[in-house]
């Protein structure tokens, strides 16, 4: 006889940095269906005051551990293949604006309280002025303005770094490498041969590591399961979107365009690999440009396999990490199928990424 089970979804997933707001006020989606026969097994990922993945099914099951869903849009278009890291300039000039927006505040407040410190008698620095052109311009002035302009024109001076390599990337792209995997279930090692044609002249050295995440629901289905308008006010935690930066079934579309450095428009889905903002990362594995057996330690906690749904996506992927000699690392994603354990997985400590393509530990 076969069994139907009642299978719920919940999920809280974090948008586009998430440390700026509040887990608990955001709403979690939840989705069920019914599904004949064996089914993949439950799990819970995360914890209800914060982001969480969660799975349930009710009553009695049978557990399917080789179903995995049908593979979303997502993987090929931004998940597959040869990718760069942006420069890193980027991650430290929106480090350095933090300090020079501080640097800003403590100077107006300055300027605002010098006429009473002058009232008191207590002496005054840096309010004089200084005559550039036909103008006179405060002294501060022309000590901050330069500091709030320098992490501008850093940005950009990266952003035409980036576009510059990419421009060389597309037009002399490797060849792929390919790969023979032993079929591999969650928890377990990951054991394989790569093979590398073509090295190029540039490449020092290559290390492997996999990891697993949770990709963004589509957005659609999140308003749907929600029984909000597409067309109208979006639910706490996501934002309006940007018709030239999110397609349907793609992603939540709380990027804002702001994920990845400037890219150009001929390479479809992007060449920047943008993090999972829930995942685990395997240590690395150094091995030989020409490639070889490689055997790679499981990421940190207990994951489900592969699972690919419209509001649940849990992802695997290899990462191949070349250090070259100019132009900063290169990588090739391969996705991959894990199967799934037979019992429940739970693993209360996941680590939040904010989302940005420069804050990816590779």
């Amino acid at each position: 006889m076969i069994r139907v089970v009642e299978v719920k979804h919940r999920i809280r997933y974090p948008p586009f940095e998430s440390s700026k707001l509040n887990a608990e006020m955001i709403p979690v989606v939840e989705y069920k269906f019914d599904v004949d026969g064996p089914v993949v097994p439950p799990f819970i990922l995360g914890t209800e005051d914060s982001w969480f993945v969660e799975r349930t099914i009710e009553g009695e099951y049978d557990p399917d551990t080789e179903y995995h869903g049908k593979v979303p849009h997502i993987i090929e278009k931004q998940r597959t293949g040869w990718y760069l890291l942006p420069h890193p300039i980027h991650a430290k000039a929106r480090i350095f604006i933090n300090y020079v927006v501080i640097i800003l505040l403590f100077c107006l407040f300055y300027l605002f309280s010098t006429p009473l410190q002058s009232s008191v008698g207590i002496p005054t620095f840096g309010t004089g002025k200084v005559r550039l052109g036909l103008l006179d311009y405060p002294i501060l002035a022309v000590v901050v303005v330069p500091l709030m302009i320098a992490p501008i024109a850093l940005r950009v001076t990266a952003n035409l770094g980036d576009l510059n390599r990419q421009k060389k990337f597309l037009a002399n792209s490797p060849s792929s490498p390919k790969f023979e995997l032993e079929e591999t279930t969650t928890g377990s090692n990951l054991k394989g041969i790569i093979k590398i044609h073509g090295t190029m002249d540039d490449w020092v050295s290559m290390k492997l590591s996999w990891r697993v995440g949770i990709l963004p629901p589509a957005r659609h289905k999140v308003f749907a399961a929600l029984n909000r308008d597409p067309n109208g006010q979006p639910p706490p935690g996501l934002t309006t979107t940007l018709p030239h930066h999110w397609e349907k079934g793609l992603d939540d579309g709380t990027g804002m365009g702001e994920d990845a450095p400037m890219e150009r428009h001929d390479a479809p889905g992007g060449v920047s690999l943008r993090p999972m903002r829930i995942m685990s990362t395997s240590k690395h594995s150094d091995i030989g440009l020409e490639g070889g057996k490689f055997e790679l330690e499981k990421p940190d906690g207990e994951w489900p396999g592969t699972v690919y749904g419209d509001l649940v996506r849990v992802h695997w992927e290899l990462i191949v990490n070349i250090e070259r000699q100019n132009g900063g690392p290169l990588l090739w994603v391969e996705p991959l199928v894990i199967g799934h354990a037979n019992s429940k997985i739970v693993n209360e400590n996941l680590s939040i990424s904010d989302g940005r393509t420069e804050s990816d530990t590779l």
